[in-house]
């Protein structure tokens, strides 16, 4: 009976993957549902980059530094009141990056001439190294021009000249070098006194190619459970709830559309039984549930920033999420005798039930009392077990109600779909 049911199994996948437009909408409407949604919450790539700071000790020179940045006209900045909301913001994919401005900030500007400098941090979200690439060179940019700038505050560049003097007096330099560089620096405070136009325009900044006012240190935030790395994260479990549709659909009304068009009563007067029909039904609706999951996870963790937890549970959800809508499927397809039926109300079926488990709405942005109507749907539930894999990292203890409920789902819809179509035979 395995053998006539894999046989069977194999033949109606081969149906499947012949009918380009069945074909495409378990497999690649999916992937395009959750690809579009996650470009949604994501945004467009048009707005400026979002990112937001934190100034451990607000200064003159810190405010500058984030006026100047802020005015960039690639970026929007917001600025956070401590280090654990700008964090926060960076995990929920609000942001790109964090810029860190230190306590040490106005006196690392201060001691820029004489050997110092100050130093920004940046948090960057993993999954946005490129944007974060791009920040640092734009912190650089914004450092010369508020290091240059600061040079038209007498007061400011005198502290600046005052730091320099005092290192060159504990360095270890040559007498000549030294006598050079005071000379310099005696030189360049009696320009200070001086009206200087386009001081930090001009070509001081040609013989520094190597100086940096600022030094940036990059280290990306490591993404905590039960938050999602980013809007991927959620866009491919939607995507999850419209690869069941199509699988569960196509299946549901396979046994309708044999039987009109006779390739049915041929099964039954074949030595198959018909309990081996069923299975074998059942079987391919179990592999190309399978598949569509499993394809939407790799292109989720090859390309979209996508992270599975544990990859054994994954295998275990994955399977119990299969045979759940194998369920749903052979109900689906013992209450409707003609293909048109079958796909007619099937379609509107289901449709309520993956708009309602999470197929457009994502769960965790629901109302309260969407979420409670929800646990009527088995949508809800397979949902719920993707991301109990990957960005929620549930273990069993989380993971046994919803795969508890996937089961049942599943035992319970075999049976009576099985009573049912063998009724319809």
């Amino acid at each position: 009976m395995i053998r006539q049911a894999t046989v069977l199994a194999m033949k109606d996948l081969r149906l499947l993957l012949r009918d380009r437009a069945a074909a495409f909408f378990t497999f690649v409407f999916p992937l395009a549902i959750a690809l579009f949604f996650g470009y949604v919450f994501s945004g467009t790539t048009s707005e400026p980059l979002k990112v937001v700071a934190f100034v451990e000790r607000p200064s003159p020179q810190a405010e500058a530094f984030l006026k100047a940045l802020g005015d960039d006209g690639g970026f929007s900045l917001t600025v956070v009141a401590d280090r654990p909301a700008g964090e926060l913001a960076v995990r929920r994919g609000q942001a790109a990056a964090m810029v860190v401005v230190p306590e040490s900030y106005a006196e690392g500007l201060d001691s820029v001439f004489s050997g110092g400098g100050a130093e920004i941090s940046l948090v960057v979200d993993p999954s946005r190294r490129a944007e974060g690439a791009m920040l640092v060179g734009k912190i650089h940019e914004v450092a010369f021009r508020t290091v240059f700038s600061s040079m038209s505050d007498p007061e400011q560049f005198g502290r600046m000249l005052d730091r320099a003097e005092k290192s060159l007096e504990a360095s270890d330099l040559p007498l000549t070098d030294r006598i050079a560089v005071r000379t310099a620096l005696a030189r360049a405070r009696a320009m200070s006194s001086k009206p200087r136009e386009g001081a930090a325009a001009g070509g001081s900044e040609g013989g520094l190619a190597g100086w940096r006012p600022v030094k940036v240190s990059v280290g990306e935030l490591e993404m905590q459970p039960g938050i999602p790395a980013n809007s991927f994260a959620i866009s491919f479990t939607q995507g999850l709830a419209w690869a069941l549709f199509g699988a569960v659909l196509a299946f549901g009304s396979g046994i309708a559309e044999e039987r009109q068009r006779g390739t049915l009563v041929r099964l039954l007067v074949s030595p198959m039984r018909p309990v081996t029909i069923l299975v074998g039904k059942a079987l391919g609706c179990f592999v190309a549930c399978l598949a569509t999951e499993w394809l939407l996870v790799l292109v989720g963790v090859a390309f979209f920033g996508v992270r599975v937890s544990s990859w054994p549970l994954l295998a275990l959800c994955s399977a119990a999420t299969a045979f759940g809508f194998c369920g749903v499927m052979m109900m689906l397809a013992g209450g409707f005798r003609t293909q048109g039926g079958a796909q007619g109300a099937g379609r509107a079926v289901l449709l309520v039930l993956t708009m309602v488990g999470g197929g457009t709405v994502p769960l965790v942005f629901m109302p309260p009392f969407l979420r409670l109507a929800s646990n009527a749907s088995p949508f809800k539930w397979a949902v719920l077990v993707a991301e109990g894999c990957t960005w929620r990292s549930w273990g069993m203890a989380e993971l046994w109600l919803p795969l508890a409920a996937l089961v049942a789902v599943g035992a319970a819809g075999l049976a009576i779909g099985a009573v049912m179509v063998r009724r319809a035979l």
